[in-house]
């Protein structure tokens, strides 16, 4: 993706927003309000299922994206 208003461009990547904690132990791993790209979840051995994240033994509510690394000019 090129923004030409800043003359950059971005090699996009698929992501995840953590929106809430679905567990009653609240974010033990302050997931929440993060963004990690799906390669990151799978570094950390997060399983992902439609609009969730299972990271260890809590689940978390995502909203699936994308996040633009970029690239030299």
């Amino acid at each position: 993706m090129t923004l030409t208003e800043l003359n950059r461009s971005f090699a996009m990547k698929p992501a995840v927003h953590f929106l809430t904690s679905a567990g009653s132990d609240g974010d033990p791993h302050d997931l929440v309000g993060r963004v990690k790209s799906k390669e990151a979840l799978d570094e950390m051995g997060a399983d992902c299922f439609e609009k969730s994240v299972i990271y260890k033994d809590t689940a978390y509510d995502v909203i699936e994206g994308f996040i633009g690394e970029p690239l030299p000019p």
